[in-house]
């Protein structure tokens, strides 16, 4: 199994267009001999989930991806508009559920998505999603962290959260049998 794990201050500040470098990246990750070239996972986290979006519409040779912002992307773009003109207690999130369904069904491989805590995902926005996708054999789970309480609160357990976004990337991109 291979991991392409995207920065993307490292991406989006070079002068060669963002799905040419990725693009690049995986013809690089395929041409070693070392790589199995079905098995090849994209995780983007924060920003990076929007480009691992965007490569897991455009590129088959993807296994699995996370990429819990991307399909988030143009809701945040239209609530920013609404809030800029004024228009935010108009905001549709029927339309927005239905943007997102739409590039879930284009999606080339299985998705996770991080919802709650460190993501930009809502909780219920995404169990809306895994539904949605659900009734319609779309490959896509959702994750959501787990909290640990304290003194003064709770706190998300990241090493548990990382670990099942591993996990699950583990799982997608495992060796199919023979048999």
């Amino acid at each position: 199994m291979a991991a392409l794990i995207l920065a993307f201050d490292d991406i989006s500040a070079s002068r060669h267009g963002q799905s040419e470098i990725l693009s690049s990246c995986l013809d690089y990750l395929s041409a070693h001999p070392e790589v199995d070239a079905s098995r090849i996972g994209i995780y983007g986290e924060g920003l990076s989930a929007a480009l691992a979006t965007d490569l897991a519409l455009a590129d088959r040779r993807l296994g699995a991806a996370v990429c819990d912002g991307g399909l988030w992307n143009w809701t945040r773009t239209q609530a920013s508009i609404s809030w800029i003109t004024g228009t935010s207690h108009l905001s549709d999130d029927h339309l927005a559920s239905a943007h997102r369904m739409r590039l879930a069904r284009r999606l080339k491989c299985p998705a996770l998505v991080v919802a709650g805590g460190r993501s930009i995902v809502s909780v219920v926005e995404a169990i809306k999603l895994e539904s949605d996708c659900a009734a319609a054999s779309i490959d896509l789970k959702v994750l959501m962290p787990q909290l640990a309480p304290v003194s003064d609160g709770e706190f998300e357990n990241f090493a548990a959260y990382d670990e099942g976004i591993f996990a699950w990337l583990e799982h997608k991109l495992a060796p199919t049998s023979a048999s």
